[in-house]
């Protein structure tokens, strides 16, 4: 309400506030239109929980994030769940919300890349040198963890990885396949697994665990994180967090935390 037809009372009032923003540095409250709901992939809440502490400690914006499989993630947008950023760990999930035209147009970015490993608990004696063409024998009644084949990325590059190392069948009856790359990589931590396929930013965060070999690139589909904002959610301070993601700050956080950022 313009402060010509406010009564004195509230004249005084609407002008103390305004005093204490400038004198004292006082932030209003954050409203609703100010608050940003996120929604990435379960492999970057590291990174993107980084990013959110420098975004908030500069805007003064409220941040909330959700990190799970991108397939899952992708599925409750399209129900409706009020997400303002989705960041999936490939392509497949944006192009899923891109057909139901719940992206805005023109703001797909690819941000970021990494590479498919093998793991094994820090421990674990394993043979030198380690043959991946024996991974079925190594696992004498034990199982290999990998993502959910059918709908989470890690697990979708897992399969392909294994299939063109001619290894997929010989698999089979052999993994445990979990719902996002976190719950893969907590699973083989614990050693209730003797090997995982994981990403190779999720192996180097880790304390407990080792590499055993590094998947050969044109195994698999390149692992490309994309970032896109939501339609009807493209609030200004949405549009904020996407530009600082963008921006060389934000693809800094992404560098120290082992991912390798992508030209726009």
């Amino acid at each position: 309400m313009p402060i010509g037809r406010l009564r004195p009372k509230e004249i005084f009032s609407t002008l103390f506030v305004i005093a204490a923003i400038v004198v004292f540095g006082v932030r209003p409250a954050i409203s609703a239109e100010q608050n940003i709901v996120v929604f990435a992939a379960a492999s970057t809440a590291d990174v993107v929980g980084a990013i959110v502490v420098e975004f908030e400690r500069r805007t003064g914006f409220q941040v909330t994030t959700s990190f799970a499989g991108s397939g899952t993630l992708a599925k409750q947008v399209r129900e409706g769940a009020p997400a303002n950023i989705f960041i999936s760990a490939n392509r497949k999930w944006l192009d899923y919300l891109a057909k139901e035209d719940l992206l805005v147009e023109g703001k797909y970015k690819e941000i970021a890349s990494n590479q498919l490993v093998l793991v094994a608990p820090k421990e674990e004696r394993l043979a030198d040198p380690f043959v991946i063409d024996n991974l079925p024998l190594m696992l004498d009644g034990g199982f290999l963890a990998i993502g959910n084949p059918d709908h989470v990325p890690v697990g979708i590059y897992a399969k392909a990885a294994l299939q063109s190392l001619k290894l997929w069948d010989a698999l089979k009856g052999k993994y445990v396949a979990l719902p996002n790359a976190r719950a893969v990589t907590a699973l083989v931590e614990r050693e209730e697994v003797s090997f995982a396929v994981i990403y190779e930013t999720d192996a180097k965060r880790s304390k407990n665990l080792k590499i055993v070999t590094v998947f050969p690139p044109d195994s698999y589909p390149a692992i490309i994180y994309g970032l896109s904002l939501i339609k009807d959610f493209d609030s200004h301070a949405a549009k904020a967090f996407y530009q600082f993601v963008l921006s060389p700050e934000g693809r800094e956080i992404f560098d120290q935390y082992g991912f390798v950022t992508l030209k726009n």
